[in-house]
């Protein structure tokens, strides 16, 4: 495991990590945390890939692990945006994927539709924060819009309750007590990025790329309803799964597994048809 930092044009600090170098590697998969966690919680996610001939990198968000900012906030969705490509120019770029999970997954729908990142070989979209199961109600939304003019870096609970995350008891007491993980979110992050995630739900049909959406049908954090309707509106670039007794966390519940081979399996798929493509060009080209 090779750690580095990245800096971002605000002049913070990022921590990328290099899980295992693979020698031929089939392709790269670079992973993006969800809110309040960190990038160390998927080294189980990262240990699979890697033993199925991948190359992975992930990085902590902007105020979140041993990445420097605020907890929770982010002045801007354009600044995680900007993290991310910053990120990618430092990992290779030959059969390239990006894996988001939930805020994680929030960022790459939009790095996907706003960047059109072409280059990249497909992408997969884990719970993304498209739509919130329950929906803040007028009084909050009057607030949030009041805090975000006057003071956006103002943080609040999250209000995410460990019990939701997964059907393992032990993996909602670890999150729990987990020193770096925080349950901290800004008025500046949540208005930018809840309305970002309606976006992207209207804006599917700009995909660049095929992504794969996978959510938990248990999920009460976000809905899937958001990822259905996503992979409705994307014009047949989006592929959704809906996986059954499973919560918002698909890498960490008990149908884990089943989440890794399909995933895996859909990686695969990718690859192979880029490699038909290549030999019909050089063929075409001969």
């Amino acid at each position: 495991m090779h750690s580095y930092k990245v800096q971002t044009t605000d002049h913070l600090n990022l921590h990328v990590t290099h899980w295992y170098k693979i020698e031929n590697a089939k392709g790269t998969l670079c992973i993006i945390h969800g809110l309040g966690e960190h990038q160390e919680r998927y080294a189980h996610v990262a240990k699979f890939y890697s033993e199925n001939g991948f190359n992975v990198f992930s990085y902590d968000q902007r105020g979140h692990g041993k990445s420097e900012g605020k907890r929770g906030h982010s002045p801007g969705i354009e600044f995680n945006l900007d993290d991310l490509e910053r990120v990618i120019k430092t990992i290779p770029k030959e059969h390239l994927f990006i894996y988001g999970h939930s805020f994680g997954g929030n960022v790459l729908a939009n790095f996907l539709l706003r960047k059109q990142p072409k280059y990249l070989s497909g992408a997969i979209l884990s719970s993304a924060w498209l739509e919130l199961a329950k929906q803040p109600n007028i009084l909050e939304f009057a607030m949030a819009n009041v805090m975000n003019k006057i003071v956006p870096g103002f943080t609040q609970n999250s209000k995410i309750d460990a019990k939701l995350l997964s059907n393992d008891p032990s993996v909602c007491e670890a999150y729990v007590t987990d020193p770096l993980n925080h349950d901290k979110i800004s008025v500046r992050l949540f208005s930018d990025f809840y309305a970002a995630g309606k976006w992207a739900i209207k804006n599917a049909d700009k995909l660049p790329v095929e992504t794969l959406l996978v959510h938990g049908a248990d999920d009460g954090i976000i809905s899937s309803h958001g990822t259905v309707e996503f992979t409705e509106n994307s014009k047949k670039l989006a592929k959704c799964k809906i996986f059954e007794n499973t919560k918002h966390e698909p890498h960490n519940d008990k149908t884990h597994e089943t989440l890794f081979a399909y995933t895996l399996s859909w990686l695969e798929s990718r690859l192979d048809l880029e490699l038909i493509l290549s030999n019909k060009t050089n063929s075409t080209e001969s």
